[in-house]
């Protein structure tokens, strides 16, 4: 009697639901388990279109309001067109759930990145720096060449601490937002923040409404993703996430979107992050002094192992939650 009035009722009010959390949560076991590999992914195409549009729209030697028009339109006509067809594909697909597992698959790209960061453990470990740098090379738009041992793990476990906010954060709440839509538009906007770092001086203007949008729209991902860290370590978790706002303060000019996530993993893990960058930009090495944050000593790969075993952990719980939150609503229903 229950199965055949409970089912019939759940999946016709919660069907859809019911769907969007499945769709959800095997695309992250997917990203997970099954990730594409770095010279494979979609959003690596986006990324050149992107650094080719600049390279034809941007020059810094102009007035300022002309940088900033120029970088508004870029950035519309990399985007809107992109959103519009997705939308327009999945309206008329005879399985939208499929497209909008392979979607959200591809939002999820940078959760390849745990790997990558156990191989650098493990190529400095044995004193194969230029190998570690190889590795980091695809992951990162700075100039990995030139890093010390100490610069390697830097720069690896910053990208621990921020590449799950725009991914797995921002894909899961987006995805509930808005859909599969929403959640790409969302990643290639990252992409773009990514591809034009608002800290570079050839891109501070061109790129500074995207880095501002940028801020306002990964706030929310930010929060829940370091609430999911902090709360790992405690008291100390707690400390560290109420002096942000502190940090924020001062740093309010940082045109580096992730400095407070840097902060706080430097004070998670009482070392020393951030510091000056160096790119390649058209065979000249143009130097970005940014600022340190100063919680211990410098780091070494056996951080690295650290910062892995935190940020596996907080993902593995978002990921648990993704699967939890529908079970629990079912039960609910049923009661």
């Amino acid at each position: 009697m229950v199965n055949q009035l409970f089912n019939p009722q759940l999946l016709s009010q919660d069907g859809g639901l019911l769907q969007s959390c499945c769709i959800l949560f095997c695309a992250l076991i997917l990203a997970r388990f099954a990730p594409i590999p770095r010279d494979l992914q979609p959003l690596l195409w986006f990324n050149r279109l992107a650094v080719l549009i600049a390279s034809k729209v941007n020059h810094p030697e102009r007035a300022v309001s002309q940088q900033l028009i120029a970088g508004i339109l870029a950035t519309l006509i990399l985007i809107v067109p992109s959103g519009i067809i997705v939308s327009f594909l999945l309206s008329l697909a005879a399985y939208p759930w499929f497209f909008e597992l392979i979607i959200l698959y591809f939002c999820l790209c940078d959760s390849a990145f745990k790997p990558v960061a156990e191989k650098v453990v493990t190529a400095i470990k044995m004193g194969n720096k230029q190998d570690a740098k190889q590795l980091l090379t695809p992951w990162v738009r700075q100039n990995t060449q030139v890093l010390s041992e100490v610069g390697l793990s830097k720069t690896t476990i910053e990208k621990l601490f921020t590449t799950p906010i725009y991914g797995t954060l921002a894909t899961i709440l987006f995805f509930s937002l808005g859909g599969a839509t929403m959640a790409l538009v969302v990643r290639m906007l990252r992409q773009l923040e990514h591809c034009w770092p608002p800290y570079h001086p050839h891109f501070h203007i061109f790129s500074s409404f995207i880095g501002q949008f940028n801020r306002v729209i990964f706030f929310i991902p930010t929060l829940l993703w370091h609430c999911s860290l902090a709360i790992q370590f405690g008291q100390l978790g707690l400390k560290s996430i109420f002096s942000q706002p502190i940090l924020a303060q001062t740093n309010k000019n940082q045109p580096n979107n992730h400095y407070s996530s840097y902060a706080l993993a430097a004070k998670l893990l009482k070392i020393e992050l951030g510091g000056p960058q160096q790119f390649v930009e058209n065979g000249k090495t143009i130097r970005v002094d940014l600022p340190k944050i100063k919680a211990g000593p410098l780091p070494d790969y056996r951080y690295i192992s650290q910062a892995i075993t935190v940020t596996h952990t907080a993902n593995l719980f978002w990921i648990s939650l993704t699967l939890l939150l529908p079970l629990i609503w079912s039960g609910l229903r049923f009661i």
